[in-house]
């Protein structure tokens, strides 16, 4: 599969990136995917994303370049936006020929903030480890995308999300067909992902989606939150939440967005939801990220 290298922006990873340094590529080779070790860590990653709905690689950051991230984002974490919200499991707005308690009806609470893009600095680690095309090509290769860009959208190519007491993420699908995160630093307590895999589309998915609305616990799976984890999740087809959040710790997940649009980019709506901003506001002398 031909990989695009395409420097659309936000940003593109050059020979002086620090991006290489940052990842374990003795344990996760994705350096160089026309190299065969390389090309065959990446098809196993793939076939496995095809299984399950996700690759999981912890360990993917080493750890100092993992305290240099989480001091980072810590750092600029005081930038986030918050957003309280209620929504049904489909991001939607129901069924209004349904009852209340329908499973299309019945609403999950979200709080949650995030630190644009262009709040972001130019030569931050985060943006470097972003920017850097291996890592993009890579994503797409286990997507099976190409061609595949970074996201153009000025505050949402790499959001840092941050939950802190009482940050929570209800019970939902992804609109998104997938999602890249990076666990960066876990809460004192609570801040678990948990999933039930790979249930939309099922003739039994409405019977699901209402036992897990209920607290029912069957077929639910809890990630461990290990710090210096990529993920790479089919968030669309896998009913998924972030349980309450408490401590003065605050979980920091910066969020990898890619497209196969290099044009692509979110609604001045969505912009005002999650970071309280449209395009008139983009932070030009901070991150130089609206090209």
């Amino acid at each position: 599969m031909s990989q695009s290298s395409s420097d659309n922006s936000p940003g593109s990873g050059g020979a002086d990136t620090l991006a290489p340094a940052m990842i374990d590529l003795s344990q996760y080779p994705v350096s160089d995917l026309n190299h065969p070790d390389s090309r065959a860590f990446a098809d196993r990653c793939r076939l496995q994303y095809q299984q399950t709905g996700l690759c999981m690689l912890p360990g993917f950051i080493k750890p100092e370049a993992l305290q240099t991230l989480a001091s980072e984002a810590s750092t600029f974490s005081d930038k986030a936006y918050f957003c309280k919200s209620t929504h049904n499991a489909y991001l939607d707005d129901g069924d209004a020929s349904a009852a209340k308690d329908d499973t299309a009806n019945r609403q999950e609470e979200t709080f949650v903030g995030s630190v644009a893009y262009d709040y972001i600095p130019e030569g931050s680690h985060l943006k470097q480890l972003y920017q850097w095309d291996p890592l993009k090509d890579f994503i797409g290769h286990v997507l099976g995308k190409s061609p595949f860009y970074r996201f153009a959208d000025p505050f949402g190519a790499c959001s840092i999300n941050v939950f802190v007491e009482g940050g929570e993420h209800g019970w939902h699908f992804d609109e998104s067909e997938y999602t890249v995160t990076l666990m960066l630093q876990a809460p004192e307590t609570g801040g678990a992902f948990e999933y039930v895999p790979q249930i939309r589309g099922r003739e039994d998915e409405k019977e699901i989606v209402g036992a897990v609305l209920d607290g029912n616990r069957d077929g639910v799976v809890e990630l461990p939150f290990t710090a210096g984890t990529l993920l790479i999740f089919g968030g669309n087809q896998t009913i998924h939440r972030v349980t309450r959040v408490s401590g003065k710790r605050p979980r920091l997940v910066p969020v990898l967005c890619y497209a196969e649009d290099p044009n692509l980019v979110n609604s001045e709506s969505v912009r005002k939801l999650f970071w309280g901003r449209t395009s008139s506001d983009i932070q030009t002398n901070v991150a130089g990220s609206a090209q």
